[in-house]
Parts: structure tokens; C-alpha cells; sequence
């Protein structure tokens, strides 16, 4: 076998970087054989110069993760001893994602005209990746950053440099600032790439007081999903149904968040719920239940609660959608023994024909889910940490709290949720307006843990809780037989039931 010479000394080495090197845009098309989109030619045309610092808030469906891809093959092949840092909060999530694309592209070029470049690669299993007989100095590597580690990272030097930040809206101001300022030579490049999740930071900042347009030095660049040609009109239609106001800005359209999308919903439409009366029709088969979140001993703030709704559909979209009418409130308190809170649920329930129990199963509220099987009573564990079961939820939420108070609000909004009873009510709707929501690097909603700043300071929402119980995805119900065709539409819920739990799993 012939010894293979370094890449530096190979002869096709220098025309191919004088020809790929000045267009990363090139290299895509006549190395890898893809053809870019109008958004991704426009990214590359970014990075090209010299000294380029560039940062994309995108939406879905871009092309964004083949993009990073692509140009860290560019900037790995085309410069000599080059050197490409890729930092992210999540490394499993970036081997996932970007190494795969890493890995497909590089078979790509394998298979191209240019074949015998990608023999000079050798990508290794924790996510790095190098040009043979240059181990030490020519070399991409992937690295989790936080405000510890950014100085160690900064201590990478080099004439051909590049910093890759993904979901870089996630990365704390140290991070990418102890980056930056590592950018020391003429050739040094800086690029982030992320969807567009907060008001703050630096990524932020690089799309405001940073950006050229404001006399910064940064591109900043926005991907929207309704202008790519990767996304379907059909699947476009879908998510933007799906989505409400803030979700499109972020996910779709690639804008930051609203300023008033810090709350889950806004006061004006909390105190609309007690303005629209009766919103199940007369005749329809709506079913009870008995919602109950269990004081977990927090102090005097912190109360027991269990509401009484009428509920009828099942998901958030669509003329099935959920509707709930809460009908009473009888118990909001922090003077009932957890060991005597079954009884009292079930007295309160008691004139509730065909009820299900929906009741918190954390810390006391075990106790509670247990005493009431124990009296034979249908019963729905809520474990609000969890992840969402249906595949579509789990891309959109953080967890099944988020997905069951997003949801609230969004049926609030939309005048399917109804509140008949003024029992509690300030307590209610100063709980309901001020419900935090923040999102995730990935776009999903998010509600922050309890007492952690963004709750300002509110005591646990135990009865707005309560209510949410009833939006949880997977909540059933017994169609009460006087309300209407029993036979006809016990079965029409339960197929809608098991259409929605299982169309996407």
C-alpha cells in the first residue's frame, strides 16, 4: 500500500483551496453535490471574509444544522492547520444533530470528484474530527461551554480560527464574551446560530446594539420557516395552526419573543373566563371532573385545592378541542390533613355523576392517589415533571406542566375556558395572569421552577394548578348519560380519545 502523503503536500490540495477557499457557497455545490437555498447561500456569502462575525436567529426547516456543517468541512479543507471550536450547552444533542450532518456531508465528498480529500479525514467518536498526520493543530472539536471552561476554550489560538456557537441563545454572556475575545487574528471567524428564545444575552445583543446595522460589527441574519423551500405549505399550515402568537415568532418566523409573552396569558383574558358563562351546549356529552392539587407543606401560602369542571373534547385545536366549565371551587385551604383530603374530594365529587379523580401525586399528593383507589374511585396520576407522552407535544414542551398550562391559557384565549363561580376569584386570577414562560435552547415551552426569579416572588399557583389538571394531555372522561345521545356519544369520545392519544405516536 502506498504511504499517503500529508494533505498540505498532496498537488491538488492548493488548487482546491484557491478555487473553494474564497466561496464556501462553491464548495457545497461542486464538493458535497447539494444545492443550497437562497437562506444558505446567504449565510455562506456571511462567513466567507475574513474576520467575519455572524449570527442567525432561524425558524424550523432552514437547513440551518447542514449549513454548520457544511462550513466546518469548508473551513477544515480550505485553510492550512486550521482550528474549529464548536460549543453548545447540549453535547448529546449536538452529536445527534450536527455530527450527523458532519458525517453525511463527509460521505458525500467521498463520493464526489474530489474523493480523495475525505481519505485526509479522520472523525473520531467524541465528537472531533482532524486531518491526518495533524492530530494537535488542524482539528475540529466539539466542547460544552459554561462560565469555568470558556477561559480554557479562549486559550485556542491560531491563524485560522473559527468559533461555532449553536443554540447559542442558551449560552451565558461569559461564554460567548471569553470567546470573542479570543478572535485575536485577521483570519478569525465568529459564528451563532440558534432559535431565537429570549430577550436577553448576547446573542441578543448581536441582533440589536451589536449588530451592523446599529454600527456593530455583527450579520445578523433571520431565517424564517415560511421562506424556506425545505418546508412543506402543507407541513407550514400544520404548525402555525398549532402555534400560538409567541411559538410563531420563535419557531416559524424566527423572531425574539414579544415582551409580553413573559406570562402565560395576560390579565384582560383571565378575567375573560368569568365573562363568558356556559360553553358546553346543551345536550352535549360532557364529562366530570374532580381536580385536586395537595399543599406540599410550604407554609402558610402554600393550600390544598380541588375544583369541579365539566369537560368535553380532547386536544387544543380543531372543533373537538377541549372545553372546560369550572363549575366550583369547594376546597382552597391549608387546614385539611393530607391523610383526610380523599374523603373531602370525594364528598365534593359526590353529586358528580360518572367523575374522574385528576389529582397531584407529588410529595403528599401519593397519599391522596392511593386512599382514593382504595375507595375504588377512577384516578389520574398528575406527575407534572414528566415528558409528554404524544410525540408532537414532546417537541413542544419541556414537560407535561408546561403542555397542560400552555394550554389553559390558550383555551382562555380562544373562549374555551369558562369559569362559573366567583368563589376564589382574585386569588384565580392573580394566579393565572402572572404564570412565568420562558423556552428552551430547542423552542419548546418552559415553566421555570418555583421561586426562581421569574415568578417574582408569587406563592405556589395550587388552585390556577388545579384548573390546568384538566388540559393534561391523556386526561379522560365519562360522558354523563343525561347529557345527551349516551350510546352515540360515549363512543364518538372514545374513538376521538384514542385518535388523539395515539395519530402520532
Amino acid at each position: 500500500m502506498a504511504k499517503r502523503i500529508p494533505l498540505h503536500e498532496d498537488p491538488r490540495w492548493l488548487p482546491f483551496c484557491e478555487r473553494y477557499a474564497p466561496d464556501p457557497a462553491r464548495f457545497a455545490v461542486e464538493v458535497q453535490g447539494v444545492t443550497p437555498t437562497p437562506q444558505q447561500l446567504e449565510l455562506y456569502a456571511e462567513v466567507a471574509p475574513s474576520r467575519s462575525r455572524v449570527s442567525v436567529a432561524s425558524g424550523h426547516g432552514t437547513g440551518k444544522t447542514t449549513s454548520v456543517a457544511n462550513m466546518v468541512l469548508w473551513h477544515l479543507l480550505c485553510f492550512p492547520q486550521s482550528i474549529t471550536l464548536v460549543t453548545a450547552n447540549d453535547m448529546d444533542q449536538l452529536k445527534a444533530t450536527l455530527w450527523k450532518e458532519i458525517g453525511i456531508a463527509v460521505e458525500k465528498i467521498r463520493r464526489s470528484a474530489h474523493g480523495w480529500i475525505a481519505d485526509h479525514i479522520e472523525i473520531l467518536a467524541n465528537a472531533t474530527m482532524r486531518i491526518r498526520g495533524f492530530e494537535d493543530t488542524w482539528f475540529v472539536e466539539s466542547k460544552t461551554a459554561n462560565d469555568k471552561t470558556a477561559n480554557k476554550m479562549a486559550g485556542r489560538h491560531g491563524e485560522w480560527l473559527m468559533i461555532i456557537g449553536d443554540e447559542a441563545s442558551t449560552l451565558s454572556d461569559t461564554v460567548l464574551t471569553t470567546l470573542r475575545g479570543a478572535l485575536t487574528e485577521q483570519h478569525n471567524r465568529m459564528l451563532l446560530t440558534s432559535q431565537p428564545t429570549r430577550n436577553a444575552g448576547f446573542f441578543w445583543r448581536t441582533h440589536h446594539e451589536l449588530a451592523r446595522t446599529n454600527g456593530g460589527e455583527w450579520a445578523n441574519l433571520t431565517f424564517s420557516s415560511l421562506e424556506s423551500p425545505l418546508v412543506s405549505d402543507d407541513a407550514l399550515r400544520e404548525l402555525w395552526d398549532s402555534y400560538d402568537d409567541d411559538e410563531r415568532r420563535v419557531r416559524l418566523l424566527g423572531l425574539f419573543p414579544q415582551d409580553s409573552s413573559k406570562h402565560m396569558m395576560s390579565l384582560p383574558d383571565a378575567m375573560a373566563m368569568y365573562k363568558r358563562g356556559r360553553i358546553i351546549k346543551p345536550g352535549e356529552a360532557y364529562g366530570w371532573l374532580v381536580l385536586g392539587d395537595v399543599a406540599s407543606g410550604e407554609g402558610l401560602r402554600d393550600k390544598s385545592a380541588v375544583v369541579l369542571a365539566r369537560v368535553i373534547g380532547y386536544g387544543d385545536r380543531g372543533p373537538n378541542a377541549r372545553r372546560v366549565e369550572v363549575v366550583a371551587v369547594p376546597i382552597h385551604t391549608n387546614g385539611i390533613r393530607s391523610n383526610r383530603f380523599a374523603g373531602a374530594m370525594v364528598e365534593a365529587g359526590d353529586d358528580c355523576e360518572g367523575a374522574r379523580y385528576v389529582v397531584d401525586s407529588g410529595g403528599l399528593g401519593i397519599n391522596v392517589c392511593q386512599d382514593l383507589e382504595d375507595m375504588n374511585k377512577p384516578v389520574e396520576r398528575v406527575n407534572w415533571g414528566n415528558p409528554c407522552f404524544q410525540n408532537k407535544n414532546k417537541d413542544r414542551y419541556l414537560n407535561l406542566r408546561a403542555q397542560a398550562m400552555h394550554q389553559a391559557a390558550r383555551a382562555a384565549r380562544e373562549g374555551r375556558l369558562s369559569i362559573l363561580t366567583n368563589e376564589h376569584r382574585n386569588v384565580l386570577l392573580a394566579q393565572s395572569s402572572r404564570i412565568p414562560k420562558t423556552f428552551t435552547d430547542k423552542g419548546r415551552v418552559r415553566v421555570p421552577p418555583k421561586h426562581s426569579t421569574e415568578w417574582e416572588g408569587m406563592p405556589s399557583p395550587d388552585l390556577w394548578d388545579a384548573i390546568c389538571f384538566a388540559f393534561l394531555e391523556g386526561v379522560g372522561y365519562n360522558p354523563v348519560s343525561g347529557a345527551g345521545d349516551a350510546e352515540r356519544d360515549l363512543g364518538a369520545s372514545v374513538e376521538s380519545e384514542v385518535d388523539e392519544l395515539f395519530a402520532d405516536v
